[in-house]
């Protein structure tokens, strides 16, 4: 796919300035930058690194308000979104990535997710990329593989991330042209949770001789990293029920608990 028809969209905002060069350190190592043109949102503050296209929202209204004015600003129209805390820690897939460009060339299709979780309702006819139905919860997620007005036009102001992963997988239910890939297109190591340092995290960050501002925001204390820990548990176990079923079991529970 050529560089004018898909760009990288590293989506931030101004009190993760600091999070930029540990992030573009380990970006410009395992991503193919120089085949496509590279985008930073942020509110006010603009992103100086090196052959990097700084894109500003203004105030920060909410999270999907921030995003609508950002993509408004971009002239391709297929992108990439990854956010400035996931640091990439192997060599990008470049076979996936090129499937996914080929993807992209059908205006059929209008997101393909990096990493299918949930995995996929069926196979597609390109080896290792699955389909999501109409219906299928978590169908839409902020990174990955986008037909950027589409993305538009899903948006509604006033969502958080988390709000549009539900809802607007949700709206979605009228769409075909989901995707995902059956393994991840790379490895990648997540920094920062609600807001705060992952210890885990930082330390892997120590190993690969990054330099970070510690002081920039507060660790991931133990009570809450062990709630985040079995919250994963919890949600990677329930995926695993094929959403249909779910759908019904809920259905057929509330039904058994209304009362009047």
């Amino acid at each position: 796919m050529s560089t004018n028809t898909l760009a990288v969209l590293v989506l931030s905002c101004d009190k993760y300035a600091d999070l930029w060069p540990p992030f573009f350190n380990q970006f410009k190592k395992y991503f193919p930058v120089d085949d496509f043109k590279i985008y930073v949102g942020s509110n006010s503050y603009p992103c100086n690194e090196p052959n990097v296209k700084p894109i500003l929202s203004g105030v920060d209204i909410d999270w999907s308000t921030s995003l609508k004015k950002i993509l408004a600003q971009i002239n391709e129209p297929k992108i990439f979104i990854i956010l400035e805390d996931i640091f990439l820690s192997s060599p990008v897939d470049r076979s996936l990535l090129q499937i996914a460009s080929v993807l992209l060339n059908d205006n059929k299709v209008l997101h393909v997710k990096y990493f299918a979780n949930p995995i996929p309702d069926k196979p597609c006819v390109m080896s290792g990329v699955g389909m999501y139905l109409r219906g299928a919860p978590y169908r839409a997620t902020v990174c990955g593989f986008w037909d950027r007005e589409y993305l538009m036009e899903l948006l509604i102001e006033g969502e958080s991330p988390w709000d549009f992963e539900i809802f607007g997988s949700y709206r979605t239910s009228y769409s075909d042209g989901f995707y995902g890939f059956m393994k991840p297109i790379c490895s990648y190591v997540n920094m920062v949770e609600k807001g705060c340092w992952i210890p885990k995290s930082l330390a892997w960050a120590d190993s690969e001789g990054l330099d970070l501002d510690l002081t920039k925001r507060p660790m991931l204390n133990a009570i809450n990293g062990l709630l985040s820990k079995l919250k994963m548990v919890y949600f990677d176990s329930v995926i695993k029920i094929p959403w249909a079923w779910r759908i019904s079991l809920m259905g057929k529970l509330r039904r058994l608990l209304i009362t009047y």
